[in-house]
């Protein structure tokens, strides 16, 4: 009788060690990734300290490595998809968002609209799958240009973004900070998922809506 019990436990174990990834986790043999997505404006203002703008979101991670080799973390490792309607965002470096030389968009010299109005990143768009960021093909309507020159200002909010940004770097333990993406459009968390393609091998983060909250009688 204890011999088919504890065959009966073994016959289990395989199953056990299957089970899928909780939502915000991925991992393997070699790093182990914990990550929460941050869409709403006033909630990425807090994170950050300042206001980002629209058009961004932001993603609080973890690498944490499992072997004793160091292991390079860097913000190329990470992009961000849409499963909504397939936009990629590979993670930004803070220079594109706030630095000297970030993209420009303004309407067309034959296109209504005045004055255009500039965006401070890069934007990236909707070719569905996985793999790196690719650009958006250009808009007939509009004039993108990258405008660069001792004559521009330090953007205030470059600092601020470096402090908190996941340090790209190679270690032996956890690293963590935030990773910053655009992604055009109203999404809410169980549509987005971060591709990892690091040294550490290739796995996907998937994340799910926070449970609503009971109205109150």
């Amino acid at each position: 009788m204890k011999s088919l019990l504890t065959l009966a436990i073994l016959a289990t174990l395989p199953l056990c060690a299957e089970r899928k990834p909780l939502p915000g986790q991925a991992g393997n043999d070699d790093v182990e990734l914990v990550a929460s997505v941050i869409i709403n404006p006033d909630e990425i203002k807090d994170a950050l300290g300042a206001d980002l703008g629209p058009g961004y979101i932001v993603a609080r991670m973890k690498v944490t490595p499992k072997t004793d080799n160091p292991l390079p973390v860097s913000l190329d490792d990470f992009t961000m998809i849409s499963g909504k309607d397939g936009q990629r965002s590979v993670a930004l470096e803070p220079g594109q968002i706030a630095g000297k030389g970030a993209l420009v968009v303004k309407p067309a010299a034959n296109q209504p609209g005045g004055v255009g109005t500039a965006t401070n990143g890069p934007i990236w768009g909707g070719v569905a799958g996985l793999g790196g960021g690719n650009r958006r093909p250009a808009d007939p309507g509009v004039d993108t240009k990258v405008e660069s020159g001792k004559d521009q200002k330090d953007n205030p909010l470059l600092p601020i973004l470096k402090a908190k940004v996941l340090p790209e770097k190679e270690s032996t333990d956890p690293v963590e900070g935030l990773l910053y993406f655009t992604i055009d459009g109203k999404v809410q968390p169980k549509d987005l998922r971060i591709l990892y393609t690091g040294k550490g091998g290739r796995l996907i983060i998937e994340f799910q809506n926070p449970p609503k909250k009971k109205k109150e009688k």
